[in-house]
């Protein structure tokens, strides 16, 4: 099943509408990014995903309602008391995760545990982590970044969602480490390369081009990216109000209406030789 993003943005923008709370901004980021993963890969099988940057758990709840594997009285109880789909992803309260999360920096150590555990048992699959880039800002995973490399594994894949917000503004006012960021990483002995996060083939291309060192993909993306005034970091958990929601609404429909190619991508074309550049190992 090809699974279209912005299907999923839909189905997001209803959750924290009619609940008055939730992330969109960073949700409507990685939309193109679950797709790929949720469309190509066993998901909750034998390939784990681990989202660190547990509050963009609505495309999450998005996906699993789109593959029909939760129901319309799932998605409807999104946020409430005792509900199986918390605004941050509970394990306990729904199975279908691979990981409890939200407490922001945790994830890749968790995802380097599955990656182990699954190297111990022999076992299949691919153990897949997002980061946040605001959530980058947190030592324990400079702590994890360093230390997967010298497991010589290869069975996890890191993404960075590079949406460029986080709650309290622009992500690069609060650190340096963005002016570099590939080659910071790329220092701890990971394939690190520059995507972009918007454009499906892109993302499929770069996750089977694989090295002897373990990828990590810094996801070039816009938050909120799908609705035109939603594009900003202030709509990192902002609520849409009636008309917001309406005119937003009427944005995603006409992008379903027109389709998903997904050999081509409906995101605008970026240019390939600016990603080609950042990528050039010096």
């Amino acid at each position: 099943m090809q699974i279209d993003p912005n299907i999923l943005r839909k189905k997001v923008l209803k959750m924290v509408y009619d609940k008055k709370s939730g992330h969109i901004g960073g949700s409507f980021s990685i939309a193109e990014l679950i797709a790929v993963l949720y469309s190509d890969y066993d998901i909750g099988g034998k390939d784990k995903l681990i989202l660190s940057k547990g509050h963009a758990v609505p495309i999450i709840y998005a996906v699993l309602h789109e593959l029909k594997k939760i129901s319309d009285k799932d998605l409807s109880l999104f946020r409430e008391i005792n509900s199986p789909l918390q605004g941050h992803p509970d394990k306990l309260r729904l199975p279908l995760l691979d990981a409890t999360t939200g407490s922001l920096g945790q994830g890749l150590s968790i995802a380097i545990g599955h990656a182990l555990g699954k190297s111990l048992k022999n076992e299949d699959g691919i153990v897949f982590c997002i980061l946040g880039d605001g959530e980058i800002q947190e030592g324990q995973i400079w702590e994890a970044l360093s230390y997967f490399p010298k497991t010589g594994l290869k069975n996890l894949v890191c993404f960075i969602d590079w949406n460029k917000g986080q709650n309290d503004g622009c992500s690069k006012d609060y650190s340096i480490m963005y002016d570099n960021l590939r080659e910071r990483i790329s220092c701890f002995g990971w394939n690190c390369r520059m995507v972009d996060g918007h454009s499906m083939k892109e993302i499929r291309t770069q996750l089977h081009y694989r090295t002897v060192e373990p990828l990590c993909l810094i996801l070039d993306t816009i938050k909120g990216k799908g609705v035109s005034f939603m594009e900003n970091s202030s709509w990192h958990a902002r609520v849409p109000n009636d008309e917001e929601y309406k005119n937003a609404l009427e944005e995603l429909e006409e992008l379903i209406a027109h389709g998903y190619c997904h050999d081509c991508d409906s995101a605008p074309c970026k240019d390939i030789e600016f990603f080609d550049k950042l990528n050039e190992i010096n």
